[in-house]
């Protein structure tokens, strides 16, 4: 049962980037990207210090850190013998970057020029490297590392909190004006879809 749900999630998931890419969401684009602005400037609403804030949650998105982490984590399970562990963490990650930098090359989507964007960005817009990437990571280390123990408070936590960070990211890059938010629910979704379906295949290795 669980794998057949876990089937269907995943080919909702797949409808899900393929609508998004596909379809005209530009009304849904333009009201979530002003929904924490105000004023004619259009300028993000709260103190001064939100900002920051904002630049911070979205830096822990970084590819460079993300990669480096990834890395040292996969490489931490090597150091304790869990290569199928090690092995599936490093394909989540080289999958993720492939579509991530695929789908902008592809998609060549424009970045949002409505509102004021709060940090500098190179690339196109969809689908959102951050959202993607943090999903990726997050989850994908969230659910190596849980298959390692049989404490299920403990697979519920780290899981939890690897959702959480992967939101935070792709949240963070909407405010700070740099991503329309279906780039940000593409890259979330083509992020989970990766993740989940190496994650179903290797399940068993990584359970023995």
């Amino acid at each position: 049962m669980l794998q057949r749900n876990g089937l269907i999630l995943m080919a909702v998931a797949f409808v899900a980037v393929a609508f998004i890419a596909l379809g005209d969401t530009s009304l849904f684009d333009q009201h979530g990207l002003t929904l924490v602005r105000t004023g004619e400037q259009q300028t993000l609403m709260g103190p001064g210090w939100v900002g920051s804030m904002l630049r911070d949650i979205t830096a822990m998105g970084s590819n460079w850190l993300l990669v480096y982490f990834t890395l040292a984590a996969a490489l931490a399970l090597v150091c304790v013998k869990r290569f199928q562990h090690a092995l599936t963490l490093t394909l989540m990650l080289v999958g993720g970057l492939v579509l991530s930098l695929g789908g902008k090359y592809v998609f060549a989507r424009p970045r949002p020029d409505i509102v004021e964007s709060l940090t500098h960005v190179y690339t196109s817009s969809f689908p959102s490297g951050h959202a993607t990437m943090s999903m990726v990571c997050f989850l994908g280390a969230a659910l190596v590392f849980a298959s390692l123990t049989k404490h299920q408070a403990l697979q519920r936590l780290l899981v939890a909190v690897g959702l959480l960070s992967a939101l935070l990211v792709g949240l963070s890059r909407i405010a700070l004006g740099v991503h329309w938010p279906t780039d940000i629910l593409g890259g979330w979704l083509l992020g989970a879809l990766w993740v989940g379906s190496l994650f179903h295949i290797n399940r068993k290795k990584l359970q023995s």
